[in-house]
């Protein structure tokens, strides 16, 4: 799913929402290249301004302040959109066996990947393998580190990581949730649709709150 594709030739774009853009962007260099089997595990942690902004219970952040809980695990309404999305960019039938979380913060997703290997490789070959997939894509960096949310609130970047038991491997993906995950990739698709560069309007941070 490289994002450097140049001008796109269709009038209409359907942008993913958030937890599926950073599901995406850790799993379909695993199915594309072939590194795992199309059974895929997905832990997913969403910041309190997911939810919109009528405070329900269940949803609003001075309530969900200081908590972590799951909501709607394997039955969740974006897992269909996802498996969709990614048999698109992969010709792959996945399923994605997914577990959302409400986090204790305002802005960001966290979502970790896990499947298993069809042949065993380190942390270095998927790194490598995941820096040639996104080579050109000016918003996915791949880091040695863990990812963390706040190096990318109120961003259009999406940082990945991967680590591997030989056997297992789980990719590791942050992105801000308003930014890459809305509105910040809306543009992005935009520029591409209208021929401009990918970038553009898309390099500083948001204005808001984090």
């Amino acid at each position: 799913m490289p994002e450097h594709l140049g001008k796109l030739d269709t009038p209409h774009v359907a942008h993913p929402g958030c937890f599926a853009t950073a599901t995406l962007l850790a799993s379909v260099p695993l199915l594309s290249l072939g590194l795992t089997t199309a059974v895929l595990f997905v832990t997913g942690i969403t910041g309190s301004t997911g939810a919109g902004r009528k405070p329900v219970e269940g949803t609003h952040h001075p309530l969900r302040h200081s908590d972590l809980y799951s909501y709607s695990a394997l039955t969740h309404r974006h897992a269909p959109e996802v498996a969709a999305c990614a048999r698109a960019a992969t010709g792959v039938e996945a399923e994605f066996a997914f577990v959302p979380h409400s986090g204790p913060f305002a802005r960001g997703i966290h979502v970790t990947v896990q499947g298993s290997l069809k042949t065993p490789a380190d942390a270095s070959h998927v790194l490598g393998a995941l820096r040639e997939f996104y080579a050109g894509s000016p918003f996915v960096r791949v880091r040695d580190c863990a990812p963390r949310v706040k190096e990318v609130a109120t961003t259009n970047y999406a940082h990945l990581s991967a680590a591997s038991s030989g056997r297992t491997v789980a990719v590791m993906c942050v992105i801000d949730n308003l930014n890459k995950g809305a509105a910040g990739g809306a543009v992005q698709w935009m520029n591409r649709m209208f021929g401009l560069p990918e970038t553009e309007g898309l390099t500083a941070c948001a204005p808001g709150w984090t």
